[in-house]
């Protein structure tokens, strides 16, 4: 257990789980495409210490997502119409 402790390796892995299980309701949010993704990062790098705001941090992450946006609708464009008397030289000039 001893040779373990000592382990560089053993460490580095362990802090990088640490980190990503503190950090999991907001990649959680980050997939399901959270309305509010600000407030489940702030709840978990606030509250996870405290073992009160994870726990609030995962209900947030699968709250309410976010609508996409309806595309613009734009104006159909009229169709072109010379105006009244106007004269245009073409095939059908007279002169």
């Amino acid at each position: 257990m001893r040779a373990l402790a000592d382990n560089g390796a053993f460490w580095a892995g362990l802090f990088v789980v640490l980190i990503v299980v503190f950090m999991l309701p907001t990649l959680i949010g980050m997939i399901r495409g959270v309305d509010a993704l600000a407030l489940v990062f702030l709840a978990s790098l606030i509250g996870a210490p405290v073992l009160v705001g994870w726990p609030a941090a995962m209900i947030l992450a699968f709250g309410p997502r976010r609508l996409p946006r309806e595309p613009p609708r734009l104006p159909r464009p009229e169709p072109m119409r010379w105006p009244e008397g106007t004269w245009m030289s073409g095939p059908r000039d007279p002169r």
